[in-house]
């Protein structure tokens, strides 16, 4: 069971691992292209900001000036192009602005100006101009310039991630082929930045951390699941081999009484008269005795299920707890006697409280029989009683074999045992001192224990004097 259950969570955990390395790598795919998107905007932000579009004439170019406004306006940009394409591309606009002339072309770049002596027109003088500003606007672009504005534009997005940007050596190759990180701006001389992104982890991270909770509250809870049903599967075994175990001590603790009673009472019907009045009391002390453990046993275990149950109500009356030790020990002299034990009483001061006579009872008969059940040989036991006032203080002390520490707080639970190896004959069921705290309990009073293994035991119960 611990196998499978710890196969189950570590499956559960790597699924969790694998769902969320997916996540990663979208949201790292996702920043991908949304940085490079942006990174191209801004190219193209700047671009259009330094085309002088107003440098072509609205009556002989105006189509071409209205066609590159609105390609910029939607995000397109001049990239470069192979030069075979721009001489093509330059031969076909003069070819559609023919107008015969001899004329100067004259190009102006900034302070720079080239002049020119061909057979143009003024039409296509412009489109040359146009041409040419293109071509040249790389060098107004500067890397600074780009990462202040890609700065502006990864913050209006909520993108906190670093980057660098740089302008590399320009590789002629088909658009389709670039790299999605590179811009490159011109014609004939083609200049292309580069955007490289520093360390995103804790960007991605910060955007996959829901799901990162979800997926450690979900491996935990069902952690924490498998956890509880496996302690309450060790729980339930073990409470089978104490039930298994309580069985069969009830049934040794059931069968030694009657068989007893029965030797007894077929010695006394088969001897008949022959059988001396002495014996005959003898026969019938020991039939009362057996009789009397097994009316307790009985009792014991019925009273300790309707504690349980709640079903029991105590009835509270005036009473002496000396006088009720007195009679205690006064029914258990003859297991006194047997096991020559020697027994005193000491009370100080005021003896008597509010309790449930029958209760009370039965508590002293379970602790003074667990004194004589746990002694060596000539057992010793003090029974003290002390007024504290409001409070009435009973100990009862044997020089027995004792508990270890670590069961002190266990040997009030139902059924528990404390382990003796080496005690063979000391016969119990465990109820005897879970009932004891059952009614000390519902006396709202408290009981504690004080041993040592090997130097006996000496149980503390303390009562309030009055109800309530």
């Amino acid at each position: 069971m611990p196998v499978l259950m710890a196969a189950t969570i570590l499956a559960i955990a790597g699924f969790q691992v694998y769902w969320l390395s997916k996540a990663y790598e979208r949201e790292e795919r996702t920043l991908d292209m949304r940085t490079n998107f942006l990174f191209r905007e801004t190219i193209r932000s700047i671009q259009a900001s330094k085309i002088k579009l107003d440098s072509l004439a609205s009556d002989s170019t105006g189509s071409l000036r209205m066609s590159v406004q609105q390609e910029l306006r939607h995000g397109a940009q001049v990239e470069a192009l192979p030069r075979e394409k721009v001489i093509g591309m330059v031969d076909v606009l003069m070819q559609r602005t023919k107008d015969p002339g001899k004329r100067k072309i004259i190009f102006r770049r900034g302070d720079s100006v080239r002049v020119f002596n061909s057979e143009v027109s003024p039409r296509q003088n412009r489109i040359m101009q146009f041409l040419f500003d293109m071509d040249a606007l790389q060098d107004s672009i500067r890397v600074a310039e780009v990462e202040k504005a890609y700065a502006k534009k990864l913050a209006e997005q909520n993108i906190d991630v670093p980057f660098t940007v740089s302008r590399v050596p320009t590789e002629e190759t088909e658009p389709e082929r670039r790299r999605f990180n590179e811009v490159t701006l011109g014609f004939t001389n083609p200049v292309t930045y580069r955007l490289e992104l520093g360390n995103a982890f804790p960007l991605l991270l910060k955007r996959i951390g829901p799901a990162i909770l979800f997926s450690v509250f979900l491996v935990g809870f069902t952690f924490l699941s498998f956890m509880l049903l496996y302690r309450n599967l060790l729980r339930q075994r073990k409470l089978a081999d104490i039930k298994n175990e309580f069985i069969s001590n009830i049934t040794h603790e059931l069968k030694t009484p009657i068989a007893t009673v029965s030797v007894a009472i077929e010695a006394l019907r088969s001897f008949g008269g022959s059988v001396s009045p002495q014996k005959t009391r003898e026969y019938l002390d020991i039939s009362a005795n057996e009789l009397q453990r097994l009316s307790l046993l009985v009792d014991k275990v019925l009273k300790l299920s309707m504690f349980e149950k709640k079903e029991i109500e105590l009835k509270y009356e005036t009473l002496n707890m000396r006088q009720l030790v007195d009679e205690v020990t006064s029914s258990m002299r003859l297991q006194f006697e047997k096991k020559k034990a020697d027994v005193t009483v000491h009370a100080e001061g005021d003896t008597t409280l509010e309790g449930d006579r029958l209760h009370l009872v039965s508590v002293l008969f379970n602790l003074l029989d667990n004194a004589l059940k746990y002694s060596k040989e000539a057992p010793k036991i003090d029974i003290c009683l002390k007024d504290n006032g409001p409070q009435l203080q009973l100990v009862i002390a044997d020089n027995g074999i004792g508990i270890p520490q670590e069961y002190h707080r266990r040997i009030f639970e139902k059924f528990f045992r404390v382990p003796h190896g080496n005690v063979h004959d000391a016969k119990g069921y465990g109820l005897g001192l879970s009932y004891v705290s059952h009614v000390v309990d519902q006396h709202r009073g408290s009981i504690e224990v004080t041993s040592a293994e090997g130097t006996g035991s000496r149980f503390i119960i303390t009562l309030p004097k009055h109800k309530g």
